[in-house]
This record gives C-alpha cells, sequence and structure tokens, in this order.
C-alpha cells in the first residue's frame, strides 16, 4: 500500500498553512505547534528542513518567522514529500542508484513494469502544486 508517513502529513499541513496566508506574513514555529496542535519539536524540524531545500524562508527575531519561499504553483507535492521521506520508490530497483541491491535482478520480470508505475506516480506528484492541494475549502485551526 502506498502510503505518506505522518511527518509527510504534518509537513503537508504545514506548507498548506503558509499558502493560504499572504506572502508578507510571516508565522512561528510556536504559533504553528499552538494553532494545529503539534509538538513544537516536530514543527520546528519540518521547517528548519524546507528552508534548508528552498521551501521557506526565515527571519529571525522578534517579530520573526517563516514565509514561502515561492508561490505555492511552484510547489509541487513531490518536493514536499522528497524533503521528508527522500525520494518516492515503490521497490527498492525503482530507483536507479539501488538497482544493484537486488539478489533476483538477473531472474526478475516485475522490476521494468514497477519502475513504469513508479515513474507515474513520481510524475503525477511533480504535477500536484501546494496550490492545487489548498484550492479546495478547508478548516482552519482554532486558537
Amino acid at each position: 500500500m502506498i502510503r505518506f508517513s505522518k511527518m509527510a502529513d504534518y509537513g503537508v499541513l504545514l506548507l498548506g498553512h503558509f499558502a493560504r496566508s499572504s506572502a508578507e506574513t510571516l508565522t512561528s514555529a510556536a504559533e504553528l505547534a499552538e494553532a494545529y496542535h503539534m509538538p513544537r519539536s516536530v514543527v520546528a524540524n519540518l521547517l528548519k528542513a524546507f528552508r534548508e531545500e528552498g521551501l521557506l524562508v526565515s527571519k529571525r527575531g522578534l517579530n520573526g518567522g517563516y514565509s514561502l519561499a515561492r508561490p505555492a504553483d511552484q510547489i509541487s507535492l513531490l518536493e514536499m514529500l522528497a524533503v521528508i521521506d527522500g525520494p518516492v520508490r515503490l521497490t527498492d530497483c525503482a530507483v536507479d542508484s539501488l538497482a544493484d541491491t537486488c539478489e533476483y535482478e538477473d531472474v526478475c520480470t516485475s522490476r521494468s513494469p514497477m519502475r513504469a508505475v513508479n515513474q507515474r506516480i513520481v510524475d503525477m506528484l511533480a504535477e500536484l502544486t501546494l496550490a492545487e492541494l489548498m484550492s479546495a475549502d478547508h478548516p482552519t485551526p482554532s486558537r
């Protein structure tokens, strides 16, 4: 079964907050943790990872916080997931760099079809943007 990790779920939730906010609005990790009822350390780690990968920008200081580094329609779901969970792969051999790790490589008949399935999923995740994810009505967190 294909399933996103809990951290990926949290990450998309947090980035969605920024997508629904104005570009000038800065939000701190503490504010997000309180608003979404998440541990502050989890929020801080996710925000740091997104900043390091160029999805968020940050400003330090009393009125500091985070905001999106670029418009939500320029951030793909694939990018968001890769920051948290690494490359998408259905099987170990779905990614070329891992292809030599399988002892059944010489007799495997599923490698090529699984790579094709993996590529379609990657393509779909690359096309789906944060803006599209946030286009539907969503509840706002209680403060």
